[in-house]
């Protein structure tokens, strides 16, 4: 693990904690603007039932019966935002709730991944909570395995039923996957050696590495794939879902980062007491003296020797995992919450690596707001900075979970598609320029913007790529914006 400074470290955790106890007081969820039909629609029904996973902490489980986890807020703010109890379906494991779904024996799930297969029974939500995914493993094989390319022939434990095991599955034939019933079971697996590593949650697998003791862990790295959650309802059912987006929207930041810091408090150890090794060592070698005489004595000892050494590889488990927590934010964009130059390149070179053993269809899309600097010079900064931050979440709403999108620089942003081809990249663009054309905000006009598109090519290096999407940018921006050029078209289309 690369060594940092424990003062900057502290001083980091310090900032980001006093920032979310600013944050995180009290809040009454308000109500709803609901039409007459949605009212009627929730009179009718009277209540609403959900089912949850039984087993993943931090974010939701059932224990004796109750609900527990940051989904049992968030379900506490709908309720009460929408006037309706809301009645937990106890499941015994997730791939339970996931049928129960689809049986519509409940009305939502209130922490899913959206995937191709949970579509063809289930409508989602905008998203309303983000947690990168990650994959464990041993210590002793951090060097030897970096990524799913680092697994081919070797095993993997995924959740039966989690996103990551449909996503291998497709993308990753060649890696044996071994279910589990729960992360923390597949952690305990490759703690044993039964299994290479496990792909989770960054949130659930630090809480169980830490709570677990598993020192002999280590996050390798974060995924291409991360939780993305949303409400879900089944697909036969369209208005609960507006219901429930319109409820998402009354979400504050107050309310998320209340959520977030009663379940994922930050804490740091420091200080480490060399005082009292110093007497453990000294009691250590009086007992070796002794030992024939004090042996019951030396068991006792032994204890407490045993039960220290378990606090220190907490303290090292809790730092590792603070640490890799400010590696993920390293690599995101602060304004737009979006990948930043640096990581979305890492990401293309690991996908023209992959290119150039499978030669899928791999598009680049290069956008840029129309007119950005009229809009700061007329409504203020703080109006851009708005603007920026709309077009980012109309982006990860419209873009697939395998897609990486990423701010470029300034007001250009680059979206990179696998399995995608010119048309299919063009249709793409079509959707962000009508979803743009409707996303408005009180406090700032609505914007639009150019987009120019290239697929890539035997031989290419990423700068012709870029360069070829780049000109067809500069052609899209030449016809007064609000469209889309691609490299197929001549210079005057």
């Amino acid at each position: 693990m690369p060594r940092i400074s424990l003062r900057l470290l502290k001083m980091t955790l310090m900032s980001l904690s006093l920032y979310l106890c600013t944050l995180a007081l009290s809040t009454q969820a308000s109500l709803v603007a609901l039409t007459p039909e949605q009212h009627t629609y929730l009179t009718t029904k009277k209540q609403l039932t959900y089912c949850v996973d039984p087993n993943w902490m931090p974010f939701e489980a059932v224990k004796n019966g109750v609900h527990i986890g940051m989904s049992k807020d968030y379900v506490e703010l709908l309720s009460k935002s929408l006037e309706i109890p809301f009645v937990l379906v106890p499941t015994s494991r997730w791939r339970q709730t996931l049928d129960y779904l689809e049986q519509g024996r409940c009305d939502l799930i209130p922490m899913l991944n959206r995937t191709a297969e949970r579509e063809t029974y289930a409508s989602f939500s905008d998203v309303y909570f983000r947690d990168p995914n990650v994959l464990v493993v041993r210590t002793n094989h951090l060097n030897e395995i970096k990524g799913y390319s680092d697994l081919h022939g070797k095993s993997l434990a995924v959740i039966d039923g989690y996103m990551q095991e449909e996503y291998l599955r497709n993308e990753h034939p060649e890696i044996a996957l071994v279910r589990v019933a729960s992360e923390l079971a597949g952690l305990m697996r490759v703690s044993s050696g039964d299994v290479d590593a496990v792909a989770g949650s960054l949130l659930a697998v630090t809480r169980h590495i830490q709570n677990a003791g598993l020192s002999n862990l280590h996050i390798a790295t974060d995924l291409p794939q991360g939780d993305e959650l949303r409400l879900a309802v089944h697909k036969n059912n369209p208005e609960l879902l507006a219901i429930l987006n319109l409820a998402i929207d009354n979400f504050s930041h107050q309310d998320h980062s209340r959520i977030y810091s009663s379940w994922n408090p930050i804490s740091i150890a420091t200080k480490t007491d060399y005082s009292l090794a110093w007497k453990i060592a000294l009691a250590s070698i009086l007992i070796l003296l002794l030992l024939l005489e004090r042996y019951r004595a030396s068991k006792k000892v032994n204890s407490i020797l045993l039960e220290k050494n378990m606090e220190l590889k907490a303290v090292h488990a809790q730092l590792s995992t603070q640490h890799q927590h400010l590696l993920f934010l390293a690599t995101h964009d602060n304004l737009t919450g979006l990948l930043n130059r640096k990581s979305i390149l890492e990401h293309i070179e690991k996908e023209l690596t992959r290119w150039r053993r499978q030669q899928f269809p791999l598009t680049l899309l290069i956008l840029d707001l129309d007119k950005f600097k009229s809009i700061n010079d007329k409504y203020g900064h703080n109006a851009g900075d708005i603007t920026l931050k709309t077009f980012a979440n109309t982006l990860t709403k419209v873009v697939r979970e395998t897609d990486f999108c990423a701010r470029w620089g300034g007001e250009e942003f680059i979206i990179v598609s696998s399995n995608t081809d010119l048309k299919a990249a063009s249709t793409l663009a079509e959707r962000i320029h009508n979803k743009l054309a409707v996303a408005t905000t009180p406090d700032a006009p609505t914007a639009s913007c150019s987009i120019g598109i290239a697929q890539y090519h035997q031989q290419d290096s990423f700068e012709q790529w870029f360069e070829r999407a780049d000109k067809a940018l500069y052609r899209a921006k030449m016809r007064g914006g609000k469209c889309t050029a691609t490299e197929s078209e001549n210079s005057n289309g």
